[in-house]
């Protein structure tokens, strides 16, 4: 009996010991290995250029303006593009985790090689507002009766984490962030926000059309007046979609698109061998399938894992920027396919082209 009881306590000291490696590591090693994915992709549009085009995707940077690790990671992701040659930067929104995170995320940008066609964004929802983890209880407090503060608090986050396990939505809205203030400050940084509108940027024999909608939780999306100035589909103009938030792709407007970047979702930041993404911020996505390339519609989507963090963890699923290499398709140009309402995994890994809309 003493030998059994000494096992077990050596299995739970060992236990333990991992998992509080795990932790360690989850929270200040894996968080600043990032990772440059480097991707292919072919588009049959007239409007993209013979040689194509070279695309940096960046989104959910979450930056608080505070800790050492963000200050690495900044250096380290200027480190990693240095040099590197760029036309079309893309940002899919959480660029700052609140109000304070404003200076590291315009440092950054402005530091970045910069793009010879430009640089455009959409929001996100922590661009609208800051977000904590303790936020329902401290709400809950805040609007109980009298005396039933403790009660309405734990209830609250009760059910915070049963929509977690459920993988259901969540609002853990705290503080309004200023958004007017952002805008303004990536206008002044040369930075177009796509917010409900769109933009098309010609240049010699490149023609591209550029839309934006704004953020499905805390924004007022517009998707008609997104789209209201698309070209005919007959100009050849390639055609990409900015949106934050996946569950904007269940909409069938928005499959007739090229090519659409997006975040939101952040991988998953934790994978757990065999469950998968512990939280897929309540979207669409699957735990199993948190990131990469999909097919909606006629659409090739690429929705990133992030650069940055909403809980400060990351196991397994490292943060990244993409680049991504834009070439002409040796196929005919089709019509446009019948749009369908689940996406389709695209088999686009670090080379192989993406999967057409059949």
């Amino acid at each position: 009996m003493r030998a059994l009881t000494k096992i077990t306590a050596s299995l739970l000291g060992a236990g333990a010991v991992a998992a509080a490696g795990a932790l360690a590591y989850a929270r200040w090693v894996e968080r600043l290995r990032i990772e440059v994915r480097r991707m292919s992709a072919e588009v049959d549009a007239p409007g993209l250029p013979a040689d194509g085009l070279r695309i940096l995707h960046m989104s959910d940077m979450h930056f608080a303006g505070k800790g050492q690790i963000e200050r690495w990671k900044i250096e380290h992701t200027l480190n990693l593009l240095a040099g590197e040659e760029i036309d079309l930067l893309l940002v899919t929104g959480d660029l700052i985790h609140d109000d304070g995170g404003l200076p590291a995320a315009l440092e950054l940008l402005a530091r970045l090689p910069q793009p010879r066609l430009g640089a455009y964004a959409c929001l996100g929802n922590h661009d609208y507002a800051s977000y904590s983890w303790l936020g329902p209880a401290r709400v809950a407090w805040r609007e109980a009766e009298p005396g039933q503060e403790l009660r309405d608090a734990s209830v609250r986050t009760f059910e915070m984490m049963t929509r977690v396990f459920r993988n259901d939505k969540l609002y853990l809205g705290q503080e309004h962030n200023d958004i007017s203030v952002l805008k303004r400050a990536l206008a002044k940084q040369g930075v177009t926000v796509l917010d409900n509108s769109s933009v098309r940027v010609t240049d010699g024999d490149t023609d591209v059309w550029l839309a934006g909608v704004d953020d499905l939780m805390e924004g007022t999306p517009d998707i008609d007046a997104a789209l209201a100035d698309a070209p005919p589909y007959d100009s050849g103009a390639l055609r990409i979609l900015l949106f934050h938030n996946p569950d904007h792709m269940l909409d069938e407007r928005l499959h007739g698109f090229d090519l659409a970047f997006g975040g939101h979702v952040h991988g998953g930041q934790v994978l757990i061998p065999l469950l998968g993404a512990l939280h897929t911020q309540g979207t669409h996505i699957p735990r199993r399938r948190t990131h990469g390339w999909f097919m909606y519609g006629r659409t090739q989507t690429y929705i990133g894992r992030g650069l940055g963090e909403g809980v400060r963890l990351r196991f397994n699923c490292r943060p990244e920027v993409a680049l991504l290499e834009i070439t002409p398709s040796t196929l005919d140009r089709q019509p446009l396919a019948v749009a369908t309402s689940h996406p389709r995994v695209a088999t686009n890994g670090t080379g192989a082209q993406p999967a057409r809309a059949g």
